[in-house]
C-alpha cells in the first residue's frame, strides 16, 4: 500500500506539472484510493449498536406457512429447478477440480496472493470473497455491475477469530463471509464458521451493517442469528437464518435499521438457503424445505 501512495503522490506531481488543477489532480488520486483495501478493527462479538442509529419502529414480515415437506437431503439442485428459483451467484476457478469457472472478465481471481472463494452479485455489484484456500473468505472485493470496476474493498481478518473459544476446534471455528448486500449505501455482510457454537464460545454467526461513507460499523447483531448462504432483505427487515447439529434452528427477522431481531420461527432443521420469489419465501433447510406466503 505505502508504494502504491508512493505512485500516486508521483502522479499528483506530474499532473500539476502538466497543468493540471490541484482539485482534478486530488480527484484522481481519491478515485484511485477508493479501491484500496480497508482493514476492519476488531468487531464486538455482542449486540452492538453505534449512537448514530435511531431507533425506528419497524414491523416483522407477515409470513403465512404454505407448505412443509421433508427432502432427500442431497437434492439441493432439484429444489432450486422445481421451484424455479435461483441464487445470483458464480462458478469461481477451482484448479484442483478443473473448473474455470464462469466470472465475467475483469473480475480479480486472484487477490495479494489470495485466491477467489466465492462470488454473487445483484443488479449494482458483484461481490467477490478472497482466501488462502476454500475454507477461507475474508477479503470482500466490491464491483461495480455494469463497469467491472473495484469500488470497495474490506479486509475481515478480525472478524474471523472470537476473542474465546476451545483451543482445540481452533482449526474449525474460522468465520468467513456468507453473503453481502449493499442498500442506501450501507453494506449488509454476514460471518460465520460451519461448526458446533461451543466451539466459539456461542461467539458466531453475524451480520454487520457498514456506513459505506466512513466505513463506521452501524450495528452488528447478537450472535448465533445468520449461517445460512445467504439472507433476503425485505420491507425493512433482514430474513436470515441460523441452525445446526444439536442446536436451535431458526428464520430470524433482524431489524434493518438497529440489527435487532425483530422475530424468529422455530424451524425443523438448519436453514441452508432463504429465496425471495414474488410474494412468497422459499426456505430450504437441511431435511426440510418450506413455502411462505409474504403477507402485505
Amino acid at each position: 500500500m505505502k508504494k502504491r501512495l508512493a505512485i500516486i503522490m508521483t502522479v499528483l506531481l506530474i499532473l500539476t506539472a502538466i497543468g493540471a488543477s490541484q482539485r482534478e489532480a486530488e480527484a484522481i488520486a481519491a478515485s484511485d484510493l477508493s479501491s484500496e483495501t480497508v482493514v476492519m478493527k476488531k468487531p464486538s462479538f455482542h449486540y452492538y449498536k453505534s449512537a448514530k442509529v435511531s431507533d425506528k419502529k419497524t414491523t416483522p414480515v407477515k409470513l403465512k406457512m404454505k407448505s412443509s415437506k421433508a427432502n432427500q437431503i442431497i437434492d439441493d439442485e432439484d429444489w432450486f429447478v422445481k421451484n424455479k428459483l435461483s441464487l445470483n451467484t458464480y462458478e469461481v476457478p477451482n484448479t484442483y477440480r478443473y473448473i474455470s469457472g464462469d466470472l465475467p472478465k475483469g473480475i480479480d481471481k486472484t487477490w495479494n496472493d489470495l485466491i477467489i472463494t466465492s462470488a454473487f452479485y445483484d443488479a449494482s455489484y458483484i461481490y467477490c470473497t478472497y482466501g488462502s484456500d476454500f475454507s477461507e473468505g475474508y477479503i470482500l472485493n466490491i464491483y461495480d455491475a455494469k463497469t467491472l470496476e473495484l469500488v470497495h474493498s474490506f479486509d475481515f481478518s478480525n472478524y474471523r477469530y472470537s476473542p474465546k473459544y476451545v483451543k482445540a476446534d481452533y482449526d474449525y471455528i474460522q468465520q468467513q463471509i456468507n453473503w453481502a448486500v449493499i442498500k442506501d449505501n450501507i453494506l449488509y455482510v454476514s460471518h460465520s464458521h460451519s461448526t458446533y457454537a461451543k466451539s466459539s464460545s456461542n461467539m458466531n454467526a453475524y451480520i454487520t451493517a457498514i456506513n459505506l461513507k466512513d466505513r463506521s460499523i452501524l450495528w452488528r447483531t447478537k450472535a448465533l442469528v445468520s449461517n445460512c448462504s445467504n439472507f433476503v432483505i425485505v420491507d425493512g427487515v433482514i430474513l436470515c437464518g441460523y441452525g445446526f447439529t444439536n442446536e436451535p434452528d431458526y428464520l430470524y427477522q433482524i431489524d434493518l435499521n438497529t440489527g435487532k431481531v425483530l422475530d424468529k420461527l422455530l424451524l425443523k432443521s438448519g436453514p441452508s438457503y432463504i429465496i425471495k420469489k414474488g410474494n412468497s419465501l422459499y426456505v430450504r433447510t437441511y431435511n426440510t424445505d418450506y413455502k411462505f406466503d409474504i403477507i402485505r
